[in-house]
C-alpha cells in the first residue's frame, strides 16, 4: 500500500474510533443533520424506524437510503462494504425475508462494537456477520462471493479506486450488482485539493467526475448500468449508482 493510503487508512480509522466514543454520534460541532433526523431526511421507513430502540440511529450517518433499491434487486447475499454500525445491514434482515447472508465489514472497530451491541440482532445473528477490515487493502482478505455489493458513503474514501473495483468484479456472483451511494465532481475541484488527507474525510477530497468513475469500472471489466442524481451541490452531486459485470 502506497504512503497515501495508508495516511488515509490511519487516519479514517482514528476519526471513527473517536466518533464511535461520542454519545450523540457525529460530533457535536459539526453542522449536519444526525441520527433519527438525517434517516428520516433520507427517507428510510419511520414505521422501521421507530420499531427500533433510540441508541440505533446515533452512530448512523449513510449518504442515502439503500432499502428500496436493495429491495427491487432481491438480493440473497450482501457485503456491505463501510458498514459502520451496521444500521442498513440490520435493516436488510428485516425487509429482505429470502436474504441467507448478509457479511458487513468495516475499518472502525469501535462502530463494529456499538453495532453488535446497539442492534444486537436477536434471531438474525445466524445469518450476520461483522468483521473489521481496512477497505484501502480489500484484495488481501478472503471474502465471500455476493449478490449484491454496498458502499452507503464509502467509496469516496477509498484511494486506489480502480484496484477496489479489481476485487470487487473478483467477489460478485453471476448478475450480480454493485450498489453505490456517494459524490460525484460535478466540476473540477481546486488544485492540491485532493492532496490533503483532511479533504477526503467527508468524501469530497476523493470524489471522481462521471467520466472518471465509469473508466475505473471499464478497467476491472464492470460497466455502469445507471447513475442517478439524488441531490445536487456543485461541485459534486450525491448519487446512486448501479454496476455489474460486462
Amino acid at each position: 500500500m502506497d504512503e497515501f493510503s495508508a495516511r488515509l487508512s490511519r487516519t479514517l480509522r482514528q476519526m471513527y474510533n473517536q466518533i464511535s466514543k461520542c454519545e450523540s454520534g457525529l460530533l457535536k460541532p459539526v453542522a449536519i443533520d444526525r441520527g433519527l433526523t438525517l434517516l428520516k431526511k433520507l427517507g428510510y421507513p419511520v414505521s422501521l424506524l421507530e420499531s427500533l430502540p433510540p441508541e440505533s440511529f446515533d452512530h448512523a450517518f449513510p449518504l442515502a437510503n439503500p432499502l428500496t433499491k436493495i429491495i427491487e434487486l432481491d438480493p440473497k447475499t450482501i457485503l456491505d462494504l463501510g458498514c459502520g454500525a451496521a444500521l442498513d445491514l440490520f435493516l436488510c434482515v428485516q425487509l429482505l425475508p429470502q436474504l441467507e447472508h448478509i457479511y458487513g465489514i468495516d475499518a472502525s472497530s469501535g462502530l463494529l462494537d456499538k453495532g453488535r451491541k446497539r442492534l444486537n440482532f436477536p434471531e438474525q445473528t445466524t445469518i450476520i456477520t461483522l468483521f473489521e477490515a481496512d477497505l484501502n487493502q480489500l484484495n488481501k482478505y478472503d471474502l465471500n462471493f455476493v449478490d449484491l455489493i454496498l458502499m452507503n458513503g464509502s467509496f469516496n474514501l477509498i484511494h486506489n479506486k480502480t484496484r477496489l473495483f479489481q476485487t470487487l468484479a473478483g467477489l460478485l456472483n453471476n448478475n450480480g450488482r454493485i450498489l453505490i451511494y456517494d459524490f460525484l465532481l460535478t466540476e473540477s475541484l481546486p488544485p492540491g485539493f485532493s492532496d490533503e488527507i483532511d479533504n477526503w474525510l467527508w468524501n469530497i477530497g476523493g470524489a471522481l467526475s462521471a467520466a472518471e468513475f465509469s473508466t475505473a469500472a471499464n478497467c476491472a471489466g464492470l460497466e455502469i448500468i445507471s447513475i442517478d442524481d439524488l441531490e445536487r451541490i456543485d461541485p459534486v452531486a450525491r448519487c446512486q449508482i448501479l454496476i455489474a459485470k460486462k
